[in-house]
């Protein structure tokens, strides 16, 4: 196949496959907001033994 042959072609996608790409990024999607409120809970909970203050509700956005 030569790059001329696939000048008009274009990919079809069916419902299932636009069905399943959405529930993948969904997963992601909840998968990497299951991990940041992790790791922002343990960041904060560090922060405030540090001594932060009011900060330590802040200084995990900056760091993660």
């Amino acid at each position: 196949m030569t790059a001329g042959d696939r000048e008009g072609s274009s990919i079809q996608l069916t419902r299932t496959h636009r069905v399943l790409i959405g529930v993948v990024t969904a997963g992601a999607v909840v998968i990497a907001g299951i991990g940041f409120a992790g790791s922002y809970a343990a960041v904060r909970e560090l922060a405030e033994a540090k001594g932060f203050g009011q900060f330590s509700l802040v200084f995990p956005i900056g760091i993660d």
